[in-house]
């Protein structure tokens, strides 16, 4: 998804302010309130691992992702943990978990409603009994924006310059979001494109999947993120 631009993703997200201590904090509370002392945690979609680098304070925790080159970025950042190589529709892992997440609208990559209970199925199946499982969906279908304007984000360091200019459009309940990256470094001016197709999921969607794996507790919140919604569900005993 990044693949290109993995190495000024942290850059690009710390100058926009995202805050990962206290969304790691939220997520904790929200855990321990459904799961008093559940002390494991794995984070599905992990990218550069910015969640668990404050999540390791309260939980031995496992990265996933998909995306070699943000992979590689969480391993030089928090080299002591464990990150593996997975699909979210697919990976197994030889253990379990009392907490599993899939932040930040990970999974609006998902290309159907197939591939959505594929994926909550698999991620769900590392979940201990009395287990805490954590969604982040992605935008609304009632609160897309027809004419969204263009984003644009700059940072910097000693060593990168980044401009991103991002612009979005939708097609039926598919949504595609084009970013568009100047990177500028001694070694002269680099221009890269990411494409992103995510997909509109209505919110019942991801609860009925959720309740298809059979979570109960089942409940919608407000994500970090604006016009999203975060879903929980605990996997019983």
């Amino acid at each position: 998804m990044f693949c290109h631009t993995s190495h000024v993703y942290d850059l690009i997200y710390d100058a926009a302010g995202k805050d990962y201590a206290t969304e790691a904090a939220a997520l904790h509370d929200l855990i321990q309130a459904r799961a008093p002392g559940a002390a494991s945690l794995l984070d599905v979609a992990c990218g550069t691992g910015g969640h668990l680098a404050h999540l390791r304070r309260w939980y031995d925790v496992v990265g996933v992702d998909l995306d070699p080159g943000m992979l590689d970025m969480a391993r030089r950042r928090l080299p002591d943990l464990e990150f593996i190589e997975g699909d979210m529709r697919s990976f197994r892992l030889d253990r379990k978990f009392d907490a599993v997440s899939c932040l930040f609208s990970s999974i609006g990559y998902m290309r159907s409603s197939h591939e959505l209970d594929e994926a909550v199925a698999t991620m769900v199946w590392h979940l201990q009994p009395g287990g805490v499982f954590i969604m982040d969906g992605w935008v609304r279908p009632d609160a897309w924006l027809v004419d969204s304007p263009v984003h644009v984000e700059t940072a910097s360091n000693e060593t990168l310059t980044v401009a991103r200019m991002s612009r979005s459009r939708r097609e039926g309940n598919k949504t595609f979001v084009d970013m568009h990256h100047m990177i500028g470094s001694r070694a002269g001016i680099e221009y890269v494109v990411d494409r992103h197709e995510l997909t509109l999921f209505e919110p019942g969607e991801y609860e009925e999947s959720l309740r298809r794996v059979g979570l109960i507790g089942i409940e919608s919140i407000q994500s970090p993120m604006p016009e999203r919604d975060r879903y929980i569900g605990v996997f019983p005993h």
